[in-house]
């Protein structure tokens, strides 16, 4: 039987430090270095940061009661950390866009895709494992509940498609 044992001095790969020799590590450091600086440069990736920014200010702004100058429930922790997590469950390369952040008054977090008249999916969490989810597709509509565990569910990633492809 192996026990796993961890090496604090032992070279990691999210270190980014050169490990390799000559002119072929160098090249190919550098190769990887220009793929993510393009990635970064993507619409999805490059507003990742922005988008979680947004997330975290709506939280801030929104978590005690009675933030909308009326009686509404404060956006608890389990909210926010759920909004991030579907966000950054989000496919890295896609032409999907990330999405609106909006509070709502029952302290749930409102994720929106807007592309046009009758063209728009909502989804909200609200800490407890599950996304609540509506859509306008032209003349056609759906909503739902889906259950929200280690991955975005495939109903909404479809509507998500939908709407974008």
């Amino acid at each position: 039987m192996s026990t796993l044992i961890l090496c604090k001095e032992c070279p990691n790969i999210s270190d980014f430090q050169s490990i390799g020799f000559g002119y072929d590590s160098l090249e190919l450091e550098s190769y990887y270095y220009n793929i993510v600086s393009e990635l970064r440069k993507a619409e999805t990736l490059g507003r990742l940061d922005e988008t979680l920014q947004s997330l975290y200010e709506v939280f801030s702004e929104c978590s005690e009661e009675g933030w909308d100058g009326y009686d509404a429930y404060p956006i608890t922790e389990g909210a926010y950390f759920e909004a991030r997590k579907f966000i950054k469950s989000l496919p890295l390369i896609s032409i999907i866009p990330m999405p609106k952040i909006a509070p709502e008054p029952s302290g749930e977090i409102c994720l929106e895709w807007f592309k046009g008249n009758h063209q728009v999916l909502v989804i909200s969490v609200r800490g407890k494992n599950e996304i609540i989810y509506a859509g306008l597709f032209g003349i056609n509509k759906t909503h739902g509940t889906e259950y929200f565990g280690d991955s975005i569910p495939s109903t909404v990633m479809e509507n998500l498609k939908r709407l974008y492809y």
